[in-house]
C-alpha cells in the first residue's frame, strides 16, 4: 500500500495533454514552484503548448501580475515529452487533461496506473465525466480524484476538487491544499455526480428559460435582458447557450445523462425547443445561429428595457432548488456551492445566498407554481422543491 501523500511531499507534476487546458494547468503549476512535465503524443502540440505558455507568462508580466524573473524561472521548470513513462515515472501528481471522452480517458488511466509511481496521485481534468469509472480503471482508486479547472486556467480562479466513493480522505484534502498552493480557490465536490457543482447549476439556468420560451410565457430577449441587466449575470441564459454551444451539447449528451449510473444523475427532460434548434443546425454562435441569428452580428441585440416586466424568480427558483439539493445530499457545502457560482460562473450572487436574501418560502411557491402549470415538467422530480428547501421555507431558516 502506497504511503499517504501530503501536499509538502509534492515536488514534481505531470500533465497529460498539451491542449488548451493541459498547457494552462502546467503553466500554473510551474509558476507556483512545481516541476512540470507536459506529455502529448503530438510533438507539434507540445511545441505549440510551450510557445503559448511563454506568451501567457509574457502577458502576465505586461499586466504586472508577475515579474519577468518569475516567468523565466517558471519556464525553466517546464519539460515536454512524448514518452508517457518518462513523463510520469517520478511525478508526485499526474493530471490527465486529454480530450473530453470517457473511453479515451479510461485508457489513459490504465496506462498511467502502469507507469506512474505507486505514491502518485492521479487526477483528471473533466467538466462532468464519470471519475469513478476512471478510478476503477486503476489498481489505486483511492488515489484518484477529479480537478475541474476552468478555462483559461491562468486567469480563472476556481478549481473543483471531486471525490469518488473510493477517494481516500487525505488524498482529497491534499488535492484541495495543492490547488491553494497553485494560487487558486478550490471547492470540494464530495460525491461524483454528473456535472459536479458549477455546471450542475448552469443546467437549470438554461433549462428553465428554455421551457418558458417554449410555452410562450416569456420571450428570449425578455428573459435575457432581465437576467443580464436586472439580476447582473454576465449573460442571459439564451445568450450564454449560444456562446458556449450549449444547444448542441445538451441534445447530444441527453442519452449519456439518462443512462449515467452515478448518484443523482441529472435526467431532466430536454426541452423540445432545443431539439427544434438542433435539427435546424442552429447550435449557437459558431454555427452562425442559435437562439439568435449571427449572420450579420457577433453579439445578439438585447435591449435593456425588454426585461422590465419579467419575473426573474422563474429562472432563479429552479437554480436555487438544484443548489439546495447539493447541500441536502452532501454533494457540497452551501459556501462552496455559492463560491462556485460566483467564481466559476461569474454570477452576481450565489443561489443559496439569493434564497436567503428573498426567502426560501418565495422560492418554494414559485417551484410549485411552475410545476403545476407545466405538466411535462411536473413529472420530473427536479422541478419540485427538495426537502431541505421546504424545511427552510417552513422554519424561516437560511443556508448561511
Amino acid at each position: 500500500m502506497a504511503s499517504t501523500m501530503r501536499v509538502d511531499d509534492i515536488e514534481r507534476t505531470a500533465v497529460i495533454g498539451g491542449g488548451e487546458m493541459g498547457r494552462g494547468i502546467a503553466a500554473v503549476g510551474a509558476l507556483a514552484g512545481y516541476e512540470a512535465t507536459i506529455c502529448d503524443v503530438d510533438p507539434n502540440q507540445l511545441e505549440a503548448a510551450c510557445e503559448h505558455i511563454e506568451w501567457s507568462y509574457g502577458k502576465s508580466v505586461e499586466r504586472g501580475v508577475i515579474e519577468e524573473g518569475e516567468a523565466d524561472t517558471a519556464l525553466d521548470r517546464i519539460e515536454r515529452t512524448t514518452d508517457l513513462e518518462a513523463a510520469v515515472g517520478e511525478a508526485d501528481l499526474v493530471t490527465e487533461a486529454a480530450v473530453e471522452q470517457q473511453a479515451i480517458k479510461e485508457e489513459i488511466f490504465t496506462d498511467l496506473d502502469a507507469s506512474a509511481s505507486d505514491r502518485a496521485i492521479l487526477a483528471t481534468n473533466t467538466s462532468g465525466l464519470n471519475i469513478t469509472r476512471l478510478a476503477e480503471a486503476t489498481d489505486r482508486p483511492e488515489r484518484v480524484l477529479g480537478t475541474h479547472w476552468f478555462n483559461p486556467p491562468m486567469l480563472m480562479d476556481l478549481v473543483e476538487v471531486i471525490e469518488t466513493e473510493h477517494t481516500d480522505a487525505v488524498i482529497a484534502e491534499t488535492g484541495e491544499e495543492l490547488i491553494e498552493t497553485f494560487g487558486k480557490t478550490p471547492i470540494r465536490c464530495r460525491r461524483d455526480v454528473p456535472l459536479f457543482i458549477v455546471n450542475r447549476l448552469m443546467r437549470p439556468y438554461g433549462e428553465a428559460a428554455a421551457w418558458l420560451a417554449y410555452y410562450d410565457e416569456a420571450g428570449i430577449q425578455e428573459i435575457d435582458a432581465a437576467m443580464k441587466y436586472r439580476e447582473g449575470f454576465p449573460m442571459g441564459p439564451f445568450e450564454l447557450a449560444d456562446f458556449t454551444g450549449g444547444i448542441q451539447l445538451r441534445v447530444e449528451s441527453e442519452e449519456d445523462h439518462l443512462t449515467d449510473n452515478r448518484p443523482l444523475s441529472y435526467d431532466t427532460e430536454v426541452c423540445p425547443l432545443l431539439h427544434e434548434l438542433y435539427d435546424q443546425g442552429r447550435y449557437g454562435r459558431k454555427a452562425s445561429a442559435g437562439y439568435y441569428d449571427y449572420s450579420d452580428q457577433d453579439e445578439p441585440e438585447i435591449p435593456e428595457a425588454a426585461g422590465e416586466g419579467f419575473d426573474t424568480l422563474l429562472v432563479w427558483a429552479p437554480v436555487i432548488n438544484e443548489a439546495a439539493k447539493m447541500a441536502q445530499h452532501d454533494i457540497a457545502s452551501a459556501e462552496d456551492v455559492d463560491t462556485g457560482a460566483r467564481l466559476g460562473g461569474n454570477w452576481p450572487v450565489g443561489p443559496l445566498a439569493k434564497s436567503d436574501e428573498i426567502g426560501a418560502e418565495r422560492v418554494v411557491r414559485k417551484c410549485i407554481e411552475t410545476a403545476a402549470r407545466h405538466e411535462p415538467i411536473a413529472k420530473v422530480a427536479e422541478t419540485l422543491p427538495c426537502e431541505l428547501l421546504l424545511e427552510k421555507a417552513k422554519t424561516g431558516g437560511t443556508f448561511h
